[in-house]
């Protein structure tokens, strides 16, 4: 487009000094003529001088054949200018076309090196999770060796804590045997002893007896009667006393004062059940029993304590239990004993109102 311009400029300077050359020309030619008729027309005394007449018609002639050559040459420059804008404009939009080309080109090379880029982040994203994947594998074998060291270790040391606890137990069971035996023979040789005054007593008695009449034989035979009934009522208290004393044996004092009735017959350190609390020293027994029965290594821990807190519903359903001091080992078996017992559902309402958040002091005595 510049290049067309500046050939139009150039053409339009060209004409413009052609056309200022014909006029100096055409005043020249005209200046011409009239000096040669006024030396025409001067004396006959002068010497001659040769000139050229110029034909007006010629010249006018002259005139339009260069009018038409300025005419051909302006059509002509139209025509060449007219082609020039055509081939300018195929030149634009040849490279008009050449860019778009060169855009989409260089379009498609940004592009490719942006896939280029994004396949090489994903390359060493895909790098970077293989060495992480690895590192973590590492880490978790090395997690997985350490965990089974140790797993080996606690159970060498359980082997050897087993172990002492057995040797302990076994000599605690044979020292437990030991006093059983001396206290049954003590039991035994106090029993003779009693049954021989006994026998003592009867024969007296009988020679007594003997020598009644038969209104004191028929009284003695009522006092019999009697007597036999008052045996059968003390013979039952002393079985609530001995069933309340394996209690006391089993849990050392269960459900203290401030949780107990004052009516049932509690002690003030705590619920050991005497001659007006057999009947909730029989229920203690049976929750002992049923804990004692669900109590794993029970000679493990003869002699221990363990202070205990049991929450019971109405139906005898173990609520909470809880530890409040004593052997930790102790503790954490009853506890795990108590919750896998089933206990039995409370005889009666005070049976209930006693244990139903009661403290406990488990102590074992024995595992029988």
């Amino acid at each position: 487009m510049v290049k067309a311009k500046e050939q139009n400029d150039k053409l339009k300077l060209s004409i413009t000094v052609s056309i200022i050359f014909h006029i100096i020309l055409f005043g020249l030619l005209i200046w011409g003529s009239l000096t040669q008729e006024m030396e025409m027309g001067g004396g006959g005394g002068g010497d001659v001088i040769d000139a050229v007449m110029v034909d007006p018609n010629a010249m006018a002639q002259q005139y339009e054949r260069q009018q038409q050559q300025q005419s051909d040459a302006q059509r002509a420059e139209k025509l060449r200018q007219k082609k020039a804008e055509q081939q300018a404009e195929e030149l634009r939009e040849k490279q008009t076309a050449e860019q778009e080309q060169l855009k989409e080109l260089e379009k498609e090379r940004i592009k490719s090196q942006q896939d280029a880029k994004k396949v090489e982040e994903q390359k060493k994203q895909a790098e970077d999770a293989v060495l992480k994947a690895r590192e973590e594998q590492k880490q978790a074998e090395a997690a997985a060796a350490k965990a089974k060291a140790e797993a080996e270790k606690e159970v060498q040391t359980a082997a050897l804590a087993q172990k002492k606890a057995e040797e302990v137990a076994k000599k605690q069971a044979e020292a437990a045997e030991a006093k059983k035996a001396e206290a049954e023979a003590k039991k035994a040789e106090a029993d003779a002893k009693k049954q021989a005054d006994a026998e003592a007593k009867k024969k007296a008695d009988a020679e007594a007896k003997k020598k009644a009449d038969a209104d004191a034989k028929k009284k003695a035979d009522a006092d019999a009667k009697a007597k036999a009934k008052a045996d059968a009522k003390k013979k039952a208290a002393a079985e609530a006393a001995k069933q309340a004393s394996s209690v006391d044996d089993l849990l050392g004092g269960l459900a203290s004062s401030k949780n107990a009735p004052s009516g049932n017959g509690a002690s003030g350190g705590g619920n050991k059940a005497g001659a007006s609390g057999a009947k909730g020293g029989a229920y203690g027994g049976l929750i002992g029993a049923a804990i004692r029965d669900k109590l794993y290594n029970c000679p493990v821990y003869i002699g221990k304590t363990c202070e205990l807190r049991i929450k019971l519903s109405p139906e005898g359903k173990l609520l909470d239990v809880q530890s409040e001091g004593g052997d930790p080992a102790l503790c954490q078996a009853a506890i795990a004993a108590a919750k896998q017992a089933k206990l039995p559902p409370p005889p009666t309402k005070a049976d209930y109102e006693m244990f139903k958040n009661a403290p406990v002091g488990f102590k074992l005595e024995s595992c029988r």
